[in-house]
């Protein structure tokens, strides 16, 4: 069957021309931002996820035995232990809608406890959990906070910056109207987590209450284990790139390595270039997202080495040039519609998802399509340009040993010719089929 050949070698030239201004693109992006926009996995830090609630309700509790409170999707949950056992009651948002109807029915259900509407008109089902739950009950008062139902009204990411000071680093998670704010701090003086942790929550707590901060989630990391996870990724990386050659090398020959390396160099690279022009985070998402370009750019490119490989005894009247711009074009169609259904697959993530799952998601989209043109032009102009380099050295091998005609006469508009097929041996059935 005749085939298109695409004249891939004759854009080597401008290959390069892209790769480098992609790489300057990223090297420029990193001087004039200042460096990666370091995650809490890779710097010393503090790292925490609040959100800025009204208060709705405060409960205490002046008897003898043990009582318990948690809440579950807005239920909430009394258990009491005394000497004869427990005994639980459950006080669902169906029952009770109001702020208002709960804390009267868990005043009159629990012997001792006494339930404060803070505000009775707020929706029960409003109810927001965080650090502290279950919560021992005392004397001193528990409250429960419920979101900020305004969706007009509600504290600005500018009022958080402004309550923390330029140290902190804050951003929205969600819609505004919820409130919710992940916090980053850089821990430069080396100060333990609880420090750092009521420094916070005494700064908030001055400007919007200490009985609206709500913690969802608090993490950190310290200078030494920060430290070990970069030296660990970077090794990681170098690791998996030096096997990489060797394998490449013990398959194919040196040419075909060095030719896939630079390729994957440039994959990485470029990604990383992209990472800091958007201003990303860099976490341990990153690592695990390079890692898989990495894996999925060599395959792109081990297939069409491969294909190389495999039409040089088959075509052995064509030049390197001829032959290679052949290889990619039997290849081409494969090597696009792989990577265009891996897209469409991740891009919902890219789109609808947050979080880590979204920057993973968003590095992976870039990361293909670079991948996929690295293999399909790059990849095949390094091979071309070392070949060539080894031939200029007369450094032939039995398999560099192809009759070329003169580079001046090879046509570089793409041309209908019959690509052969490898004639590969039959077992079993389909031998006796034929």
């Amino acid at each position: 069957m005749a085939k298109k050949i695409y004249p891939i070698t004759k854009f080597r030239f401008l290959a390069i021309v892209v790769s480098v201004l992609l790489l300057l693109v990223g090297l420029v992006s990193y001087i004039a931002f200042g460096g990666f926009n370091l995650g809490i996995d890779f710097q010393s830090g503090f790292s925490q996820r609040v959100q800025i609630a009204p208060a709705a309700v405060s409960i205490v509790y002046g008897g003898a035995d043990t009582v318990t409170l948690n809440v579950t999707d807005g239920t909430v949950t009394l258990v009491s232990r005394d000497s004869s056992g427990s005994r639980y009651q459950e006080f669902s948002p169906v029952d009770y809608p109001t702020v208002g109807a709960l804390a009267a029915a868990i005043s009159s259900s629990v012997p001792g406890v006494v339930a404060t509407a803070v505000d009775a008109g707020l929706a029960t089902s409003g109810l927001i959990t965080g650090f502290g739950l279950p919560a021992s009950l005392s004397e001193t008062p528990f409250v429960l906070n419920s979101s900020n139902p305004e969706t007009a009204s509600y504290i600005t990411i500018d009022e958080m910056r402004e309550a923390l000071g330029d140290s902190a680093q804050v951003q929205v998670v969600g819609d505004n109207y919820r409130q919710v704010f992940q916090i980053r701090l850089a821990n430069d003086d080396n100060l333990a987590e609880d420090a750092i942790s009521a420094s916070v929550g005494k700064a908030l707590g001055n400007s919007f209450g200490s009985d609206s901060i709500v913690v969802l989630q608090s993490d950190f990391v310290g200078p030494k284990y920060s430290s070990t996870l970069v030296s660990g990724s970077i090794l990681i990386v170098i690791v998996s790139i030096t096997l990489i050659l060797l394998y490449i090398w013990f398959r194919f020959k040196l040419a075909y390595a060095l030719a896939a390396i630079i390729t994957l160099v440039h994959d990485t690279f470029v990604l990383i270039g992209f990472i800091v022009l958007l201003k990303l985070e860099v976490s341990s998402t990153t690592i695990a997202a390079l890692l898989t370009i990495i894996g999925y750019s060599l395959n792109n490119v081990i297939v069409i080495f491969d294909r190389i490989r495999e039409n040089k005894p088959l075509l052995k009247d064509l030049s390197m040039m001829q032959l290679i711009d052949t290889s990619v074009s039997q290849s081409l169609s494969r090597t696009l519609f792989s990577s265009l259904t891996t897209i469409f697959a991740i891009l919902p993530l890219a789109i609808l998802a947050s979080g880590a799952i979204q920057l993973f998601a968003i590095e992976m989209v870039f990361g293909i399509l670079v991948g996929a043109y690295s293999c399909n032009f790059l990849a095949p102009s390094l091979l071309l340009w070392i070949t060539k380099k080894k031939e200029d050295h007369g450094n032939h091998t039995p398999e560099q040993q192809i009759a070329e005609v003169p580079v001046a006469e090879v046509t570089h508009d793409a041309v209908e010719t019959e690509i052969p097929t490898s004639e590969r041996k039959l077992k079993g059935k389909r031998q006796q089929k034929k």
